[in-house]
């Protein structure tokens, strides 16, 4: 009896949690729109600018007013040969030093290996572009030191920054490098920065790279924990590998120049802090554009809102990008600003669906087609300012766009297709000068506007429940 009992409460809970299941989901109404304003980012982006701006006068002036160190205070050597000089050691007891590029009209070429280690008394160290080699070790348990500039950031068979510190692998940068160090200046000759080349350096808040660089390799600042400055718009940059910035947790903004071609994957990983971000292209390159979420490690556009930062609200696209390719950036919810320049054409499917908190879009003249759930779910989107060159929207485009209250279509769209504001609740106007028959409206393409009360061949049902 106690197991006939048993099975009829499992069955009466079952049918009830089915039931539950079964019944029609609340109709979601949102707040007055007009009490819906676009957030003034004007604060964070002074904040970020302050910030930013402090580095980069930390950069500019700690070697401001220095002078090369007099000859007296090095110990050197003289390759007969060649005629270079290599650095031995450093006798002098100044907190900022500067090395001299020559000495007796000789060129300073070498470092040489623990040359200024253990020199606790340096907190700024200049290395001339003369230089071309470093000893390994050569500023090994250099405790004070707190910037570097350096041309030079790989020691022979040892390509990596800790290398100059004493590292003999990789891994262990972290521990190699002071914790005092927080600020790198690289040499303006520097083209290419290794794989793993600050893996780990966890202590560095700034890095300036130079103009000349082309090439950010793999993992090369993977868990940078405390970087926040790195001036990459600044650079000639074509290509970063995969995962070169993954848990760089502090890092305020990733802007990059139109050089470049090629970015690899899950390269902004773990970037917890970021809040803006410039880009040439959308995913991992100007021809094979992809989604926003490969960038932090997602391996579908699907997963694209468990992966781009909660704190990410501003994206600008250089000149030069063509397209918004197809789930470009599907369900990245945090996203409030898109910057589409005039040389995008075509925006295609799902590129904005569910980015719930986009609230004004300003569309290009040279835009000419928009497709199929394109900004489906922007249920905060307020205003679209559509450009002149469009002509082709795809279905359920503007689906469910709870905010938008009107939309003024350029004379070259002659179709509105199937549910193309479809659940758009406070739409009140609808303009399409192109639209001149009722062929041209599509099924659906207003249903539930219940506030619409002027749009191009707007059906009488248009407010009955179906």
């Amino acid at each position: 009896m106690k197991m006939k009992l048993r099975s009829l409460t499992a069955l009466a809970l079952f049918c009830t949690l089915l039931l539950a299941g079964c019944a029609k989901a609340p109709t979601y109404t949102p707040a007055d729109p007009s009490a819906v304003t676009l957030p003034d980012l004007s604060d964070d982006r002074t904040m970020q600018d302050s910030v930013l701006q402090l580095y980069e006068e930390r950069l500019d002036a700690i070697f401001a007013e220095a002078s090369p160190v007099s000859p007296e205070v090095l110990t050197y050597s003289v390759n007969q040969d060649t005629q270079e000089i290599t650095l031995t050691g450093y006798t002098g007891d100044e907190s900022i030093v500067v090395l001299p590029d020559s000495i007796d009209g000789l060129p300073v070429t070498v470092i040489d290996e623990n040359a200024f280690a253990e020199q606790t008394g340096i907190s700024a160290l200049y290395i001339p572009d003369s230089v071309t080699t470093i000893g390994l070790g050569a500023f090994k348990k250099c405790t004070a030191l707190e910037t570097l500039r350096t041309p030079v950031i790989e020691v022979q068979e040892h390509p990596y920054f800790g290398a100059l510190f004493g590292a003999a692998s990789y891994e262990i940068n972290a521990s190699e490098v002071p914790d005092s160090l927080t600020a790198v200046i690289l040499g303006d000759k520097l083209r290419s920065i290794p794989d793993y080349a600050f893996f780990d350096c966890n202590s560095i808040t700034c890095v300036r790279l130079p103009q000349a660089l082309t090439n950010m390799g793999s993992f090369a600042f993977w868990g940078c924990s405390s970087l926040e400055y790195l001036n990459l718009a600044d650079t000639a940059l074509q290509s970063i590998g995969s995962r070169a910035l993954t848990d760089c947790m502090a890092l305020l903004r990733f802007d990059l120049p139109a050089t470049v071609t090629s970015i690899g994957e899950g390269v902004l990983e773990g970037c917890g802090s970021l809040t803006a971000m410039t880009l040439p292209f959308v995913g991992g390159s100007a021809t094979e554009n992809t989604y926003l979420g490969y960038l932090f490690g997602a391996a579908s556009y699907t997963f694209t809102a468990g992966f781009v930062p909660a704190s990410l609200q501003e994206i600008i696209l250089l000149d030069g990008c063509t397209a918004i390719p197809s789930n470009a950036f599907f369900e990245v919810s945090c996203l409030s600003r898109i910057t589409i320049p005039e040389t995008v054409t075509s925006i295609g499917l799902r590129a904005f669906y569910g980015c719930k908190k986009l609230l004004s879009v300003k569309l290009p003249d040279s835009l000419t087609s928009i497709g199929d759930d394109a900004f489906h779910s922007c249920i905060r989107l307020q205003t679209v300012e559509f450009g002149s060159g469009l002509s082709e929207i795809g279905v359920q485009a503007f689906m469910d766009c709870l905010y938008l209250k009107s939309a003024s279509l350029p004379e070259n769209v002659t179709r509105i297709p199937n549910s193309c504001f479809a659940g758009c609740i406070s739409l009140e106007t609808v303009t399409a000068p192109g639209v001149t028959s009722a062929d041209g409206v599509g099924l659906q393409a207003y249903r539930h506007c219940d506030k619409l009360t002027n749009a191009p061949f707007m059906p009488v049902e248009t407010q009955v429940e179906e």
